[in-house]
This record gives structure tokens, C-alpha cells and sequence, in this order.
């Protein structure tokens, strides 16, 4: 059974990984940025998402397979769109959605602080799955319910050619899940860097997040890098 549990919640925090608050601009990988793009500006961002894990740790903190054997594997590849608007370079609204159109996120980020060595955001949203398929409607799975949250963004700019993006967020169900899923906590950190006469941008980052349930915390580290 607590196998069962954790192999769930696995599942769980690899969908919540991708359902922080959507729809607003970023410069990086994982975290948000501060700015806020142009007055009247639309952006249009395409995202291809693939994931894969065969293990994970049990009770006693012991990393073993996933499934009954190390032949079997969990993979994931996923594919969505964001469009954000800018509203007099100080505010930006947008929407992110999956290309099954299972789930959307509304977001929004308002720039209230910031000069040449850094700036300061505030961001707020909801996530709310549209369904693409069979729900049983007597069960309030956290999965097809609608999450509302937001935090704080935290730019700063070294040089021209450094600069790192932090962002903290908090999101959670308005009403009780069956499933007991109280909310989760999200902290992700991305360092950029570009050469090539900044044309190219080099990434590393990472990211923390924890989902409290009645009886369990799950907690998840990862550390994505990238250029772009």
C-alpha cells in the first residue's frame, strides 16, 4: 500500500512540476523572470516537455524501481503553447495550454519594483483542467480540480551577459481534495549566461518543490540546464 501511495504521488508531482502558475513570460528554464514584456506586445512560446524515471525512494529512504522490475520505465512527453499580452510595461496577462486541451493555466505579472542591477514581481494565477476525458464527478481528485496561487519573482542583472532569475510560489485547492492534497510550494532558481556576442545563452538551474498531504510530504530537487 505505501508503496502504491508513493508510486501516486510520484505521478502527482511530476503534473504539478509543469502546473506553477502559467501564461507569463520567462528568460530562462524553470523559474520566472520579473520583466514584463512590451505595452500591446503579444508573445507566443511553444513548449515540448519529456520526463522519464524508473526509480524512486521509500519510506526508509532507500532508492529503489519503480515498478516490480529495472525493466520497466515511466515516460511522459507532453507539448503546450503560452500567449501573453503587455499592458504599459508594468503588467502582463496571458494563458498556457496543452495541445489536448486536458488542462490551462491563467496567469498574470505585475512588475512593482526594478533599475539596472535588478527587478522585483508579483504573480498570480489559477490552473483548470478542462477535462479530455472520463471524471467521475463524486471523486475530487486533485488532478481534475482548479488550483489558485501565486508568489514573488527576483531578477538580477551582473553584467550584460549574467544575470539570474528566482521565483517562490505557493499554490493550492480552494476546496478539499479526496486525496488529501493541501497544496504546493515552488522554488526555482536559473543562472544565464550569453557568448557568441549574446547570441547564445547558456542555463543551469534549480528547483524545489514540496506538496503536503494529510499524512505525507512529498518532496522533489532537480537541476535542468539547457542553452538557448
Amino acid at each position: 500500500m505505501k508503496k502504491l501511495l508513493f508510486t501516486s504521488l510520484l505521478f502527482i508531482s511530476f503534473s504539478a512540476l509543469f502546473a506553477q502558475v502559467g501564461g507569463v513570460s520567462n528568460s530562462k528554464l524553470a523559474s520566472l523572470n520579473a520583466v514584463v514584456i512590451d505595452h500591446h506586445m503579444v508573445e507566443f512560446e511553444p513548449t515540448v516537455t519529456h520526463m522519464v524515471s524508473h526509480k524512486i525512494w521509500n519510506n526508509d529512504g532507500n532508492l529503489q524501481d519503480l515498478y516490480g522490475s529495472s525493466d520497466s520505465v515511466f515516460k511522459s512527453t507532453g507539448l503546450g503553447f503560452r500567449f501573453t499580452y503587455g499592458l504599459w510595461g508594468k503588467l502582463e496577462i496571458g494563458a498556457s495550454i496543452s495541445t489536448d486541451l486536458a488542462m490551462t493555466g491563467l496567469g498574470a505579472k505585475y512588475n512593482f519594483w526594478g533599475n539596472d542591477k535588478m527587478d522585483i514581481a508579483a504573480v498570480a494565477g489559477a490552473n483548470i483542467p478542462l477535462g479530455n476525458k472520463t471524471i467521475d464527478n463524486t471523486i475530487r481528485l486533485s488532478d481534475n480540480l482548479t488550483s489558485i496561487g501565486g508568489g514573488f519573482i527576483y531578477s538580477a542583472y551582473f553584467n550584460e551577459n549574467f544575470s539570474l532569475d528566482a521565483a517562490a510560489q505557493y499554490l493550492f485547492f480552494a476546496e478539499k481534495t479526496d486525496d488529501n492534497y493541501k497544496g504546493s510550494f515552488y522554488l526555482n532558481t536559473d543562472v544565464g549566461y550569453f557568448v557568441l556576442d549574446h547570441t547564445l545563452q547558456l542555463i543551469v538551474g534549480a528547483g524545489y518543490q514540496n506538496s503536503s498531504f494529510n499524512e505525507l510530504n512529498s518532496n522533489i530537487v532537480c537541476v535542468p540546464w539547457s542553452y538557448c
